[in-house]
């Protein structure tokens, strides 16, 4: 028996991966674990990432059959917005109230990788909205106000690492791109003025020094986008074409520096 990870585990902070290989035996074991450790903890079912596994995989029992649902997505959504007041065994003894359709549409595939749909309203449709919010990340407290959520926080306490007012990496980048703005500025002056002839004379030092900053934004933006999952899960490309952008541009302004210097 697997066991249930509960709030504030970071865990289940993660956006879970997508099921490609239906022919990996350790679906199905993953699969029997689930229902084994939902039916010894008296559940209606669990989503893979309660008990630490991040795969797209919810099990749940309906009229004494177990119901798989392999990488679900909510595609049609029934009714109007209602409030629900909700727990769950992953934040235990703790209640939050918020908005819910009365009914949803799903596409899932079964344990043979076979598209799947399925309609679900009433209790169940809720029950589901909150295991797939849980696949790709989401809880409870995510769907609270700016407001409710800080004195859901101040109460209960907080992950520690939930996703910041602003990414230091942003900030690092923002500076990179003053500084670079500069000498651009200061290398077009030197056509007209002698008074910022220095960009010139260390254009091999400024080049180094915006080669380093770019190296330290692109390691800290690693670091943080791991630390923010949740917050930062399909960045890391993003991290990369930036770096990859501002190195152009930097390489530009050396070459224009060795230009301006020949004329």
């Amino acid at each position: 028996m697997a066991e249930i990870l509960t709030y504030p585990d970071h865990t289940l902070l993660q956006i879970s991966g997508l099921v490609r290989d239906f022919n990996d035996p350790k679906i199905k074991e993953i699969v029997e674990e689930l229902k084994k450790t939902a039916q010894e903890h008296g559940l209606k079912g669990l989503a893979a990432i309660q008990t630490g596994i991040p795969l797209r995989i919810i099990v749940f029992e309906k009229d004494g059959q177990w119901q798989v649902m392999i990488n679900p997505a909510i595609y049609g959504k029934e009714g109007k917005y209602f409030k629900s007041t909700e727990t769950d065994e992953s934040l235990p003894n703790i209640e939050v109230t918020v908005q819910r359709y009365p009914a949803i549409k799903i596409m899932y595939q079964d344990l043979e990788g076979n598209d799947r749909f399925y309609r679900a309203e009433g209790e169940e449709s809720v029950w589901l909205q909150r295991k797939i919010d849980m696949v790709f990340g989401g809880y409870l407290f995510d769907k609270l106000s700016k407001k409710e959520r800080k004195q859901f926080f101040k109460k209960y306490g907080t992950y520690g690492d939930t996703c910041p007012r602003y990414f230091i990496k942003d900030r690092i980048l923002l500076g990179l791109r003053y500084f670079l703005t500069l000498h651009f500025i200061l290398l077009i002056t030197t056509l007209f003025s002698n008074l910022a002839t220095f960009v010139l004379e260390h254009n091999f030092a400024l080049f180094g020094f915006e080669f380093a900053w770019l190296i330290f934004y692109a390691l800290y933006a690693k670091y943080e986008t791991t630390k923010y999952k949740n917050c930062t899960s399909c960045q890391g490309a993003n991290v990369f074409g930036t770096s990859a952008i501002y190195f152009g541009v930097m390489t530009l302004l050396l070459v224009l520096s060795w230009i301006f210097e020949a004329l």
